[in-house]
């Protein structure tokens, strides 16, 4: 596609540009651009884009200097307490892995105990009225807590 320049483009292009443009030209410029499709061009989009302006700034909100100043100090504060609290979740982190750890260590170490211990509670098993209401109370509560205290473990913050 050919493009042609006029040689009134630069005219048309500064009225535009200081803002004169229709009232304050020469009206053989106007009639210069009614007749030549580039210059016709060059107002059409010059006209569309200075409109756009005009309405993308008439309708910018402007935040009141209380609530920016406000929000400023929320995300502060919230890096702070984000901080301060980084090294306390890693520790608890560790902590439980270092938990789970000494379990497993001593679980491996004391095996056999541990084998003759849980054979020595499967036996009364078998019949469920031999089994003390205190071990199963017991049993039942080391679980409620244990899983509570894994649930606040893994629970995202």
């Amino acid at each position: 596609m050919k493009t042609h320049f006029c040689s009134q483009h630069e005219l048309v292009a500064a009225a535009l540009r200081a803002g004169y443009w229709p009232e304050g030209c020469d009206p053989a410029l106007r009639a210069h651009v009614e007749s030549c499709d580039s210059c016709g061009d060059l107002v059409l989009v010059a006209q569309t884009l200075r409109r756009a302006h005009t309405e993308a700034t008439q309708s910018a909100r402007i935040a009141s200097p209380g609530l920016l100043w406000w929000k400023a100090q929320l995300r502060r504060r919230n890096a702070a307490i984000q901080s301060v609290t980084r090294p306390v979740a890693v520790a608890e982190k560790i902590a439980l892995l270092v938990m789970v750890l000494a379990v497993v260590a001593l679980v491996v170490w004391q095996q056999s105990q541990l084998a003759a211990w849980l054979a020595s509670i499967w036996e009364p098993l078998s019949s469920i009225t031999e089994i003390p209401g205190a071990l199963l109370i017991g049993f039942a509560t080391l679980l409620l807590f244990g899983g509570f205290a894994v649930y606040l473990f893994t629970a995202k913050e």
